[in-house]
């Protein structure tokens, strides 16, 4: 709902700033001219909410923490300009376009600085805010609790245990109630009361579980550990041969057309670290793959050579520069035409790593059920963790450190991809990492 109503007030103000410079160039208001460029204009429209799709102004995770940058806005304004103009001058030899190539900068500078205040304003409006109410207790319902109450665009009320049949709740200004998801084995008597209460008058009722990936697409700690909650989820998902095929496809199409490019980065990158660095260009790994299978994954060496990764791993003098642009990942383009890796998909973690999640978080093994990729939901989401060598002499109190915990996050991110995984989402995922290549997105932690 949130992204819908941004959008239609995007909309609006978009043309509302159309119909102002079409009169103020004119000097006057003329609706057959303010008509004309309308039709012309809902295709830069078009071009300027895909970019700032792109960049995250129609996200609103990252938008309820505020973090809105001028020099990600102005990345995007200068996109969308280029985008715009060169509509505009692939129609100019068949249209009479004067006027809306005179007006396309007043347009987009006025309309970019109506998104600046926009998303900075938007989670003060009551509107705009999400309503939970929320019944029982839980992890997963205290995480919620934390989330929310670290972020904005959120009004949380607590319901206590169990719905009273005897209580008037608001639920008019609900968007949604929310359960602990073992309410009905604690109080059996509650669901003639959330059918009265809530279902029949229109509110949207969910578990715990769902409303934590709606809100933070991700799944929580707790329903990890719940095998029937998985089973639902991914065991029901059937596998759709066409996905998958076009996934190959596009895996294919785009290493194809990446290899011209990468032969002529990775011949220099390799002589660079051979004579600069002075290390073996080529690192190789095992990696886990498809449903648990060993793969032999291919890098440039970033960091110095040891045998093997370390928690105190030392960048090489130019690994820093190829992780940036991740351009030591390009190798992998082998792995993506031997058929063992995707562009898109779970990042294929170190054998020993494997082994050692396996035994600490419960179900690991289901990020296998698809096969890993070169960039991945997590990656878009979260920064990824330090890995775990050596991890099998630690004690039980180490298991609880940061990294153990980023190794969890990341998970709960692979599990919801492995959920909700489409075309259109490996689309978006390339796409934003592409863009994430240059600019940095400080909403990623």
């Amino acid at each position: 709902m949130n992204q819908r109503i941004l959008f239609l007030l995007d909309f609006a103000a978009f043309f509302v700033i159309l119909f102002i410079t079409v009169a103020l160039r004119r000097w006057e208001i003329s609706w057959p001219v303010y008509v004309s460029n309308c039709k012309l204009f809902l295709f830069v429209f078009g071009f300027t909410t895909f970019v700032l799709w792109l960049f995250s102004f129609y996200d609103i995770k990252a938008l309820r923490k505020q973090n809105i940058r001028y020099k990600t806005l102005a990345v995007a304004l200068v996109i969308s300009t280029f985008l715009s103009a060169s509509f505009f001058y692939f129609l100019s030899g068949r249209l009479p376009l004067l006027t809306p190539k005179a007006i396309l900068l007043g347009v987009l500078v006025l309309y970019f600085m109506y998104i600046w205040w926009v998303r900075k304003a938007y989670f003060r409006w009551d509107f705009a805010k999400t309503s939970l109410l929320v019944f029982g207790s839980s992890d997963t319902l205290d995480e919620i609790l934390r989330e929310t109450a670290s972020s904005k665009g959120f009004q949380v009320r607590n319901g206590g245990g169990c719905p009273n049949p005897r209580t008037t709740y608001p639920v008019r200004d609900l968007d949604w109630v929310v359960f602990d998801s073992k309410l009905f084995r604690k109080h059996p008597e509650a669901w003639p009361v959330i059918v009265d209460k809530f279902i029949s008058k229109g509110v949207c009722v969910d578990t715990d579980f769902n409303m934590y990936e709606r809100l933070f697409c991700r799944v929580s700690r707790e329903s990890i550990g719940d095998e029937m909650w998985l089973l639902r989820g991914i065991g029901s998902r059937r596998e759709e041969a066409l996905y998958n095929m076009l996934k190959r496809c596009l895996d294919v199409a785009l290493a194809v057309c990446l290899l011209p490019f990468c032969l002529c980065a990775g011949v220099v990158i390799w002589l660079v670290i051979k004579f600069v660095d002075k290390e073996v260009p080529l690192f190789k790994q095992q990696r886990t793959g498809y449903l648990g299978k060993p793969i032999m994954l291919y890098k440039f060496r970033t960091i110095k050579h040891k045998g093997q990764e370390s928690e105190n791993e030392q960048i090489t003098r130019t690994g820093k520069y190829w992780r940036r642009f991740r351009l030591d990942e390009i190798p992998q383009l082998i792995n993506v035409l031997q058929g063992n890796l995707s562009f898109v998909g779970p990042r294929p973690i170190w054998v020993n790593e494997y082994e050692f999640l396996n035994e600490s978080i419960p179900n690991h093994t289901i990020r296998t059920v698809v096969k890993p990729g070169i960039t991945g939901w997590a990656q878009l989401n979260f920064k990824a963790p330090l890995t775990y060598v050596n991890s099998r002499n630690k004690t039980a109190e180490s298991v609880e450190t940061k990294a153990f915990d980023g190794a969890f996050t990341r998970f709960s991110y692979d599990v919801w991809y492995i959920q909700n995984r489409s075309f259109l989402l490996d689309l978006e995922i390339l796409i934003k990492t592409g863009i994430r290549m240059f600019i940095k997105d400080s909403n990623v932690v």
